[in-house]
């Protein structure tokens, strides 16, 4: 995994054709910090909450409109569910819709109008019965470039700074490297040039946690990722997303997730073939993390 978020397998095996996705995802309590190797423009439309973008924090509401190119980081958190949809595309569809120009995010607050004119387009891709797959892909793409268009023309610009570009190499690198279970704060601040103190105070503020708790976190999303595959077993999981004990990774996750692996692999199975389909780390699915 050399990337904060990988790409998602549901794009990968899509056809070349229709390699945008709508889905409806929530958020319960807080989305950690992460980037893409995708484009993702998302419609909030209901709940409150906020959102840090390249380290800006923007508020969270019906009607807030953003998108996110692969140079961009960012974390939410929600005073109440949010509830999302969102449109994934990966860079040759960028190619495709001349969005691979555009490099800094744009974000928005839609007036009541103007979402009323979106949204139920928008959720109607969601919600498509229809079997004829080049009406959908042409419907998916004619919404998609909509909604680009007004947010490119009314939103507000939020590049990458070289601190959110700094923190993003160094985010790669943890995530290139969580496997190894002697992984250490000493390892990341090396990788800025930082000492370690100051190093975790800076990644504290960014990320919004600790070094520590976010490798964590980072570990179990990864296992639960794995634990979508009813081909990995849970021994394995534990020593692949870098913990040299088994009683650790158990106790971890059941701490995190208030259940055992295992019934977390069935809980997701079975919601999974009655939902819509998600990203894997989406709080619709996957509870938020909650220490203590």
């Amino acid at each position: 995994m050399s990337q904060l978020v990988p790409v998602c397998p549901y794009l990968l095996e899509a056809d070349p054709t229709s390699k945008i996705l709508f889905s409806h995802r929530g958020v319960a309590d807080s989305y950690p910090l992460h980037s893409h190797d995708f484009y993702e423009m998302e419609l909030v439309f209901r709940g409150k909450g906020r959102q840090w973008v390249n380290n800006v924090c923007l508020p969270l509401e019906p009607g807030s409109l953003y998108i996110l190119t692969l140079s961009d980081v960012h974390r939410l958190e929600a005073d109440e569910p949010l509830h999302i949809l969102s449109i994934h595309f990966l860079p040759d569809i960028a190619e495709q819709i001349d969005m691979a120009r555009i490099h800094d995010a744009h974000a928005m607050q839609l007036s009541q109008s103007d979402f009323d004119l979106f949204f139920p387009l928008a959720y109607s891709v969601v919600t498509e019965k229809s079997s004829d797959l080049a009406y959908k892909n042409q419907k998916m793409l004619s919404v998609t470039m909509l909604l680009m268009v007004h947010l490119l023309r009314y939103g507000q610009k939020y590049g990458s700074t070289a601190a959110g570009k700094h923190l993003q190499q160094t985010l790669k690198f943890i995530h290139s490297n969580f496997t190894d279970p002697n992984l250490r704060l000493k390892d990341a601040a090396d990788v800025c040039g930082l000492s370690p103190c100051h190093f975790s105070t800076t990644f504290h503020n960014a990320v919004g946690c600790g070094f520590s708790e976010y490798l964590t976190l980072y570990r179990m999303h990864s296992a639960c990722s794995l634990l979508a595959s009813q081909d990995v077993s849970v021994t394995e999981i534990a020593y692949e997303v870098g913990f040299s004990s088994l009683s650790h990774f158990f106790r971890t996750f059941k701490q995190i997730y208030h259940c055992t692996p295992k019934e977390y692999r069935n809980n997701y199975l079975a919601h999974s073939a009655t939902e819509l389909q998600t990203p894997l780390w989406d709080s619709t699915v996957i509870p938020a993390p909650q220490f203590g």
